[in-house]
């Protein structure tokens, strides 16, 4: 894909991606952002599906890098709960209303949603987005930027703690991607984050 087009994708798909978030609190997150994810990465993958095929090939040090950082994600958020609660009883409340709209659809259907829009994150964010910047701002420039706007496309959803996770979550995902040059690590870590803190270990 020529750099013009890639870099009109980015800004389209970061945009859209705001649009979804700010449906959210109308129509619900699985419908409003899960469909924008899944558009948003059916566009990037019929326009780069070749480049994006390469980074998806799994090769299994790269599906144990994810899942050795995804668990310790998950204890760590689980650690620092408990502090960030008590100095913001706010946080509290809109963690509350998170697994709220996260729980609005039975889990089963959740369960069977979380693996495409999961993949679409990585598609769209690590895969697109970081990509560009990175020929721009190089590998650590863009692990710092790439979270920045992934969070900042978050925030019209009206969840302070949903843009903190995306902030804190996308550092360590965009880490992954820059150091293993590839999309299945980051994939890993991600899905594996949301399914112990969504399904078997909420907070």
């Amino acid at each position: 894909m020529r750099a013009g087009r890639e870099g009109a994708l980015a800004v389209a798909v970061t945009a859209a991606w705001a649009i979804g978030a700010a449906l959210a609190t109308r129509f619900g997150i699985w419908l409003a952002m899960g469909s924008v994810a899944l558009l948003c990465a059916t566009v990037v993958g019929l326009l780069d599906g070749e480049r994006l095929a390469r980074l998806l090939r799994p090769r299994l040090t790269e599906i144990v890098a994810g899942a050795a950082v995804g668990g310790p994600m998950a204890v760590a958020t689980h650690a620092l709960y408990p502090l960030v609660a008590s100095l913001a009883p706010a946080a509290a409340r809109d963690t509350a209303r998170l697994y709220a709209a996260f729980g609005s659809v039975p889990a089963p259907l959740a369960a069977l949603l979380v693996l495409p829009v999961v993949a679409s994150e990585e598609l769209v964010w690590r895969g697109l987005v970081q990509t560009l910047l990175a020929r721009r701002l190089g590998p650590v420039g863009a692990v710092g930027w790439g979270a920045l706007v992934y969070a900042a496309a978050h925030a019209p959803a009206g969840s302070p703690v949903l843009v903190a996770a995306a902030a804190g979550c996308g550092l360590v995902w965009g880490a992954l991607r820059a150091r293993t040059a590839g999309l299945v690590a980051p994939f890993v870590a991600h899905l594996v984050w949301d399914a112990l803190l969504l399904f078997a270990w909420p907070l």
